[in-house]
C-alpha cells in the first residue's frame, strides 16, 4: 500500500535488539486492529486470540532477543543487521 493509506505503525525499525520486544508489541497494540489490508476475518481471529493472550509473560523479550540472533541478526553501531 502506499505510504499514506497504511496505518499508523505499519513498520518498525528498531535500534538494537533489546528493543525488537518493544517495538513489535507497538506494532501489534497499534496497527493490527486499523490496518486496512488485514482481513475482516483475520482480524477477528487476531481480536478472538488477543482476548484470550497474557500479557507481560517472562522472558518474553529475551525471547525475542534470543530469536532474532538465531536468525542470523547482529547489532552494530548502525544498526540490526544479517549476518548470513
Amino acid at each position: 500500500l502506499p505510504h499514506k493509506q497504511r496505518g499508523k505503525r505499519s513498520s518498525t525499525f528498531p535500534s538494537s535488539l533489546d528493543r525488537i520486544y518493544q517495538s513489535i508489541t507497538m506494532m501489534i497494540r497499534d496497527h493490527f486492529e486499523s490496518c486496512p489490508a488485514m482481513p475482516s476475518e483475520l482480524k477477528a481471529k487476531y481480536k478472538d486470540i488477543k482476548a484470550t493472550a497474557s500479557q507481560g509473560v517472562d522472558g518474553s523479550k529475551q525471547y525475542w532477543v534470543l530469536s532474532a540472533k538465531t536468525l542470523g541478526l547482529v547489532e552494530t553501531d548502525s544498526g540490526i543487521f544479517f549476518q548470513g
